[in-house]
């Protein structure tokens, strides 16, 4: 898989002129045509196995992370949680495990951000699921402290700019967790964009607007694929769901540097 982070010299933006101000340019670009994940992009370490979330009560709500092995309401989970495969351009992501399934997160604080910090922005992810099942999985874009579960608080819905499911399309833009969309033939590949000009937020499904715009304090500041509950009230047969790209173009041309892994990991020794 290669993941690109787009750099921008100041020679470049000088050279461009004026006229460049307003143009949007990537700043963030996963296409999952390598061979495999870049571990300073993403949270490769609990991709398939570590912590996943225990509510405290079916279906969710409150509750805390557990690592593997531990128990969650008398249920444990143990790795592999699932496959998440790199093929065709794609990440597939499937389960083999009824208690849990993969969970792919951008990292984040991290030497590679997934959206600018401030400015105009639109993400565009192409995507399909595979198989849908009564136990969804999802694409989130969401806004967070940390997306590391040992340091991260608990996720709620609260944190979903914008969450993609069989189902349809969610958001808690408006202060509450509302449906905002159906799901166009979910199984097919189909284009979901979210747009920032200021403060306001505009949804849509394969280029036609399907909410907003709409004002919202909120900014997102990662996005993860999977699911991160441990299903300790049954076993899940779960939704399967396929990436294609994931892309943020932005007019703010912030340049960014990427660190090493051994970089990243000497940090987190300090």
């Amino acid at each position: 898989m290669r993941s690109r982070v787009t750099a921008y010299a100041l020679t470049g933006l000088l050279a461009i002129g004026s006229a460049a101000a307003a143009q949007s340019q990537v700043f963030f670009e996963e296409q999952f045509d390598g061979p495999t994940l870049d571990p300073s992009v993403w949270r490769t370490e609990i991709l398939t196995s570590g912590p996943r979330f225990c509510a405290d009560s079916y279906p969710g709500g409150p509750g805390h992370w557990v690592d593997e092995g531990v128990e969650c309401h008398g249920v444990a989970a143990y790795s592999p949680y699932g496959i998440a495969a790199l093929s065709d351009g794609l990440v597939h992501l499937s389960s083999t495990n009824g208690r849990a399934f993969p969970l792919l997160v951008t990292r984040f604080p991290g030497p590679c951000p997934t959206f600018p910090a401030s400015g105009d922005f639109t993400l565009t992810v192409r995507m399909r699921f595979d198989r849908v099942t009564p136990w969804g999985t999802f694409f989130d874009a969401i806004e967070v402290e940390s997306a590391d579960p040992a340091v991260a608080p608990p996720p709620f819905a609260e944190d979903d700019v914008l969450h993609i499911g069989a189902d349809g399309l969610y958001s808690f833009l408006s202060g509450s967790m509302e449906r905002i969309a159906d799901a166009p033939s979910p199984t097919e590949l189909h284009d979901y964009g979210l747009t920032c000009v200021g403060n306001l937020f505009t949804v849509t499904i394969d280029g036609q607007v399907v909410h907003g715009p709409i004002a919202s304090t909120m900014r997102p500041n990662a996005v993860c694929l999977g699911n991160n509950v441990l299903f300790y009230w049954g076993l899940a047969d779960w939704t399967s769901l396929s990436v294609d790209d994931i892309r943020v173009e932005s007019e703010a041309l912030t340049p960014v540097a990427k660190e090493t892994w051994g970089a990243i990991k000497a940090k987190y020794r300090d």
